[in-house]
């Protein structure tokens, strides 16, 4: 029966551990897209000047 638990407890830690690389791999995505459109917002106000 312990042994179940700890099976148990190793795979749902690993789970959960694919599921936020994920989420974390997106939310830098999203702010790597957002960094991108206010340098090219500030490139483009500085040309206008």
């Amino acid at each position: 029966m312990g042994l179940v638990l700890i099976l148990m407890m190793f795979t749902s830690i690993t789970i959960l551990g694919l599921i936020e690389k994920k989420r974390s791999r997106k939310r830098f995505q999203e702010a790597v897209r957002k960094l991108r459109e206010l340098k090219d917002l500030t490139l483009t106000k500085a040309e206008n000047k």
